[in-house]
């Protein structure tokens, strides 16, 4: 199958605050950076995706990643 047909992998990051709103990043590092912005008890999380045209569809749904920093 071509790559086109197959949709490209990649992954998405995002921070859940406390109240349960979704913000998204770019990467781990913009999200893990921008993480003491969103107050305590916020998150990151991430999932691997495959994209093609207008869908994207995750491969094992959102996972918290834990901080590296602590």
């Amino acid at each position: 199958m071509a790559m086109g047909l197959a949709g490209l992998p990649g992954r998405e990051w995002m921070i859940k605050d406390a109240k349960g709103r979704k913000f998204s990043f770019d990467s781990a590092e913009e999200a893990f950076e921008e993480l003491h912005e969103y107050g305590e008890g916020a998150t990151v999380w991430s999932r691997e995706v495959h994209r093609a045209l207008f869908v994207t569809k995750s491969i094992d749904g959102w996972k918290q990643v834990p901080d590296p920093r602590r």
